[in-house]
Formats: C-alpha cells, sequence, structure tokens
C-alpha cells in the first residue's frame, strides 16, 4: 500500500515537470525570458508582405525582438514590435525596414541607427517615466517603417520586363539595336585595325622626335647649369666690384667732397655769369643778331640741299659709282702690291740681302768720296809749287766743297771749303 502510494506521487511530479519543462521550452522558442523586461514600440508600415506574428526583428543585424501583433488599419498597417532586451538602448534616428534574406527566405524587421549614443544619452532608460523619445526609443513609441525589396517584388518587375520584351514593337527595335551593334563592332574591329596601323606608324614618327626632344632637353639641362653657374660668377664679381666701389668711395671721400664743392662753385659762377648775360640776351640787337644767324644758317642748308639735289643725279651717281669701283680697284691692286711686298719683306734671306745691298752700297759711297779726296789731294800735292805760288789778288774765292791748302807757320793742311772765303796773306 504505502509502495502504491510513493509510485503514484512519483508519476505526478513527474507528469507535473514534463508539463512545466514544457512549458519553459515553448517559452523560450517565442523569445520570452521569465525574470527579463521588454519594451513595445508601434511601427507603420505601407504593408506587411510576409510578415506575421513571431516575425524576428534584428537590429545591427542581431535579433534583438519579435512582432507581437499585426493590425490593419485603413491607410498603413500598424504592427507591434516587442525588443526582449530592456537595457537596449536604440537612437530615435533609426531606419525600420522590411528585408528579406534570399529568395525564398522569411521577412524580418530590420532597425538600422543612424547615430551613436554618448555615455549621457546610454544613462537613460528606455522603461522609465521620464525617457525621452528625441533621444532613444522609449516603451511606446510609434514610428514610420518602409518596405523593403522583397521577392514578389522581384517577380512583379521581372513579370512586367517579360512583358515589356515581348512586344513586337521592341522586339524589331531590340533585333535592329543588335543588328546595328554587330555592325558597329565590325566597324570598331576595322578601326581599331587602322589604329594600331596609325600608332605604328605614329611610333616610328615619334621616335626621332622624342629623341631630339630628349637632346633638346638634355642641352637645355647645360644651358640653364652653364646660366646658372655665369649667374653665380657674376653675383660673385658684382659682390667684388661693390665692395671696390665701396673701397675706392671711402678712399676718395675727400676727393669727392671737393669736386662737389667746385661744382657747387662752378653752379654759382654759372648763375652769375647767367645773370650778367641775361639783359644782354633780352637785348634787341641780340634778339637781331639771333635771327640774322637763324636766317643765314637756314641760308646755308638751303644752299646744302640745292648742292645735295644738283649732285643727287643719275649722271652724278653713275660717276660717283665709277669712281668708288675705280678706287675699288686701285685699293685691291695696292692691297696686292702690299701683299707681295709682305711676301717679300717677309723672306728672311731677302731682308739679309737687301741689307747687305744698302751696306755695299753705302760703303761704295764711302769709298767714292775718299778716292774724290785723294784724287784732290795728289792734285794738290802734284801742283804744290804752283799752290805756294802767290796767287794774284784778282783771284775768285773757292767755292764750297773745293779743296783749298792752308798754312799756318809750320805747316800746310788741306780741308775742303764750306763757304766763300778769302785765303789766309801768307797763302796769297
Amino acid at each position: 500500500m504505502r509502495s502504491r502510494t510513493i509510485r503514484e506521487g512519483s508519476v505526478g511530479l513527474l507528469i507535473l515537470g514534463g508539463i512545466g519543462l514544457f512549458g519553459f521550452l515553448i517559452l523560450w522558442l517565442r523569445g520570452i525570458t521569465p525574470g527579463q523586461r521588454s519594451y513595445h514600440l508601434w511601427v507603420n508600415f505601407a504593408n506587411t508582405t510576409g510578415l506575421q506574428a513571431g516575425t524576428s526583428v534584428s537590429y545591427r543585424g542581431v535579433p534583438v525582438g519579435r512582432i507581437v501583433s499585426i493590425q490593419p488599419d485603413t491607410n498603413t498597417v500598424n504592427v507591434r514590435i516587442e525588443v526582449l532586451d530592456g537595457s537596449l538602448r536604440i537612437p530615435a534616428a533609426v531606419l525600420i525596414e522590411t528585408t528579406q534574406s534570399g529568395l525564398i527566405g522569411e521577412t524580418a524587421v530590420a532597425m538600422t541607427p543612424l547615430e551613436s549614443l554618448n555615455d549621457t544619452q546610454l544613462a537613460i532608460s528606455p522603461l522609465a517615466s521620464d525617457c525621452n523619445s528625441r533621444v532613444i526609443l522609449c516603451d511606446g513609441d510609434r514610428l514610420e517603417g518602409s518596405v523593403g525589396v522583397s521577392y514578389e517584388d522581384l517577380l512583379r518587375s521581372t513579370e512586367k520586363i517579360a512583358d515589356f520584351i515581348a512586344d513586337p514593337e521592341i522586339t524589331a527595335e531590340i533585333s535592329q539595336i543588335l543588328k546595328n551593334t554587330n555592325d558597329v563592332a565590325a566597324n570598331v574591329v576595322d578601326l581599331t585595325a587602322e589604329l594600331t596601323v596609325l600608332a605604328e606608324e605614329t611610333r616610328q614618327q615619334i621616335e626621332p622626335l622624342a629623341i631630339s626632344a630628349r637632346q633638346a632637353t638634355d642641352s637645355a639641362a647645360s644651358a640653364a647649369q652653364q646660366i646658372e653657374i655665369s649667374t653665380a660668377r657674376t653675383a660673385q664679381n658684382l659682390d667684388i666690384t661693390l665692395a671696390e666701389v665701396n673701397s675706392l668711395l671711402v678712399a676718395n671721400r675727400g676727393n669727392l667732397a671737393t669736386t662737389l664743392d667746385n661744382i657747387s662753385a662752378s653752379s654759382t659762377e654759372l648763375r652769375n655769369t647767367l645773370d650778367v648775360l641775361a639783359p644782354r640776351v633780352r637785348d634787341g640787337q641780340f634778339l637781331n643778331d639771333l635771327e640774322q644767324l637763324s636766317a643765314n644758317a637756314l641760308a646755308a642748308s638751303e644752299d646744302l640741299r640745292a648742292i645735295t639735289n644738283t649732285l643727287n643725279t643719275t649722271e652724278n651717281l653713275v660717276l660717283l659709282q665709277q669712281t668708288l669701283e675705280s678706287a675699288r680697284d686701285v685699293f685691291q691692286g695696292a692691297q696686292k702690291i702690299m701683299a707681295d711686298i709682305d711676301e717679300l719683306t717677309g723672306d728672311p734671306t731677302f731682308r739679309v740681302n737687301i741689307r747687305n745691298l744698302v751696306n755695299g752700297l753705302s760703303g761704295l759711297v764711302s769709298s767714292a768720296q775718299q778716292l774724290e779726296t785723294q784724287t784732290q789731294l795728289a792734285y794738290l800735292l802734284e801742283n804744290a809749287s804752283a799752290i805756294a805760288t802767290p796767287v794774284p789778288a784778282s783771284t775768285a774765292p773757292p767755292f764750297p766743297g773745293d779743296p783749298i791748302l792752308v798754312f799756318d807757320g809750320q805747316r800746310y793742311t788741306i780741308r775742303i771749303a764750306e763757304q766763300p772765303e778769302v785765303l789766309p796773306d801768307d797763302v796769297q
């Protein structure tokens, strides 16, 4: 009896435990966790294609809740969403839309935040009575949702495209477009071949130009380098020149001061001179003389112009041209003669021969003079007795260049008379 009671009690407890476990499993499958508070949101959709109670709701791609109920309205559909985690703060700026994963996947609701929350905003509880709906989503808030792309929309779009393509006119136009495309492709192939040939020819023509451009670039770089070096040298020379000028100014500061004083004094004297000449310039006679001088200059210019006009005739130009040609011929002949003379005088042997000839002629002249003198001396010695004889008083005096015999009381001396003179008494 006692064992039967124990068995019946054990069976009852086992049944009650199974019922409790089954209920907990149902609640767990529906996303309800005992002891965890949740909050609800109302979202208005234009339509709920594929949505139903129990559909998963995700935040940033993570499931956070489910759809509790769907209530259709005249213009919209009100969907009640339950967020199971009461500590989850969702920003008020959030995008809520329906999504569908794959072609045959179920439709879900996805929430994507558009901004981030700071620490102060995270301290607000969505279940509190003072929850700020402008910052986060609070319990009972109403939001606007959008319908995303679904498989049914894709099917409708595909059906519309198929109906559009099935139109005979569209088919004919597509065929014509394909034909034109084929022709264009053929033309593009031909054009590509021609462009290839043109590119090859262009490359062959551009290669010499590229080489020339490269050489020009190198030359320009060298020239730029030379210019830079020249500029540096010029700057250095300029610095040296400025230093020399500065030293020269310092050295000649006294001379410059003296020169400036002299210029100042000259300016003063010039001003005084102008003061003296001013009354004379204002004098009428001076102006008359100046006018007369201007008239004479004008007449002289007119005469010069007349002479120029007289000379500027065809005959005079021809004569002048002939004269210039003759002068040019003379200059050319003189140039040839000078070239010949230079060629002769440039020969060292010719110069030595000329020098020897001049020396020989000089010696010959000296020998001739000595011979003449000796001849005259012999003539005088031969006629010494005649010369010693007193010469009559009527004898003419000797001419310059004649030899004369002079007796100084001890001996006779012969010399050449330079000018007419009277012989001494003892010679006479």
